[in-house]
């Protein structure tokens, strides 16, 4: 995966735009809540751009992620019924 461009060495300004992006500030409410903070040194539109973007893309992950939670169940009926499904097509398996 790509860095994300950082213009000034400042580390803590990412942790600034996740707070921001979680209250869903648009890009430039963003970054005119970075500018008094960090003066000429805070990252540029197309830098938090890229940084909300990425957090959306986790952000979506993550929601599918909660969809595809799987179901375990060990009860005798649900293994005699996986059993006979894979006994009827070995395909199942592969």
């Amino acid at each position: 995966m790509a860095t994300l461009p950082l213009k000034s060495s400042n580390k803590q300004q990412p942790s600034v735009i996740r707070l921001l992006w979680a209250k869903r500030l648009s890009t430039n409410a963003i970054q005119s809540e970075m500018r008094p903070k960090y003066g000429n040194k805070y990252l540029t539109r197309p830098a938090i751009h890229v940084w909300c973007k990425s957090l959306l893309i986790v952000e979506k992950v993550l929601l599918m992620s909660n969809d595809l939670v799987a179901v375990v169940s060990t009860t005798d009926a649900t293994i005699a019924a996986v059993d006979s499904l894979v006994r009827s097509n070995r395909r199942v398996m592969g």
